[in-house]
């Protein structure tokens, strides 16, 4: 199967240049023509041409102004130009490659120069579309993967919700099945009188609406934030150590909270995605601990510190822990997608989506590093007012 050829356009206004270019040429290329400025822009856009030979000196609209409509409509803009010219002087050529000319060539012509030059053009305008075409692919291949990996991070999250949600509810739905006992067993034996069935009822419904309420707040905390808003950065941290504080316990970890007591502390960003960057922490810390316990390594109750100040005009927050650190050869990719301390109970996707949030949408730095008996982190943001205004 023969391939397809390259289609030249070629533009001047007299018949001699234009058939001399068609002997030379019509062996090796299809080709089309133009005898005007005008002409050659719009058959550029119906014959979309894979390279331009223009004649400079031509009535009307010169080869100068042809090139730069050429190239100001993204339809066209990318085409090779060729001048071909009986304009010699230095000055012409450099105003032609001004214009966005790639090549030059002098009137009189000799035909394997004009050859040549068009195959060397073709050949990198071809590379060039190559090149944008892989490009494409591998943003396209690596935004999928990214969309892929926010997926898996949104439903790692709902898992840390639903298990929150559980012991959240744990107390309530005992106290629950308590009531539902109590009523059934008065009613049989006929104990209970009206009174004690409305503070009963009243007690059942206290404890239903507290559960709803519970709900309501992991459904905001899971919501994105729709645009950048003035949070107070400590308040942040007590939310998601409140929200979570009987997982916390049930772990017999503890949060120690180490903040300014004179001001509050402002930055600007989305609140609820740095929310779940602090949970992905915390988590992460507590499974350390866990996973120290279990081996016997630590006695003590587990600790997570966390210390907030300004430096400079920065928010600096730590989160540092009692886990027993990080592997050298983990640390040096922690933040890398699937790269995780867990083994098989890690996604290996927290860490490397807290990255992309923290310093891509929020403007902000994390890091790591080991302390004396643990790990710690921690998230630089920019310092603001209450009225929003950046330091």
């Amino acid at each position: 199967m023969t391939e397809p050829k390259w289609t030249v356009l070629i533009v001047d206004d007299e018949h001699t240049i234009r058939h001399l270019l068609r002997q030379m040429l019509q062996d090796k290329y299809k080709l089309s023509f133009a005898q005007s400025g005008a002409m050659a822009i719009e058959s550029a856009k119906h014959v979309k041409p894979d390279i331009i030979l223009l004649d400079i000196l031509m009535p009307e609209m010169d080869g100068y102004e042809t090139c730069d409509q050429l190239k100001a409509n993204p339809t066209t803009s990318d085409i090779p130009v060729i001048f071909i010219s009986a304009l010699t002087e230095s000055a012409e050529k450099v105003n032609a490659f001004k214009r966005g000319a790639v090549d030059y060539v002098c009137k009189p012509f000799q035909s394997d120069e004009v050859i040549s030059r068009i195959e060397t053009h073709l050949k990198l305008y071809n590379l060039q579309r190559h090149l944008e075409k892989r490009v494409e692919e591998e943003v396209n291949k690596c935004r999928l993967e990214e969309q892929l990996l926010i997926q898996q991070s949104k439903m790692a999250a709902m898992g840390e919700m639903i298990s929150a949600i559980a012991h959240q509810w744990k107390q309530p739905l005992n106290q629950l099945g308590l009531i539902m006992q109590w009523i059934s067993e008065s009613f049989a034996s006929g104990e209970a009188d009206e009174k004690d069935l409305e503070e009963f009822v009243s007690q059942g419904m206290g404890l239903i609406n507290l559960m709803s309420h519970t709900v309501d707040d992991f459904r905001n905390f899971l919501k994105p934030s729709k645009q950048k808003d003035i949070f107070d950065v400590t308040e942040a941290f007590y939310e998601v150590v409140s929200l979570f504080s009987n997982l916390l316990t049930s772990s017999a970890i503890h949060v120690q909270i180490n903040t300014p007591k004179t001001r509050r502390i402002y930055s600007i960003g989305y609140r609820n995605e740095l929310k779940q960057v602090i949970l992905n922490l915390i988590n992460n810390s507590r499974d350390a601990i866990n996973t120290r316990r279990k081996k016997g390594l630590l006695t003590d109750d587990g600790l997570i510190t966390v210390e907030i100040k300004e430096v400079n005009d920065k928010v600096v927050a730590s989160i540092s822990d009692n886990g027993g650190g990080i592997g050298n050869a983990v640390m040096e990719k922690l933040f890398e997608p699937y790269v995780t301390t867990k083994g098989e109970e890690g996604t290996g996707i927290g860490l490397y989506m807290s990255k992309a949030i923290i310093e891509r949408k929020m403007n902000g730095k994390i890091s790591v590093s080991n302390i004396d008996d643990g790990a710690q982190f921690v998230i630089e943001l920019p310092l603001a007012t209450p009225h929003g205004d950046i330091k």
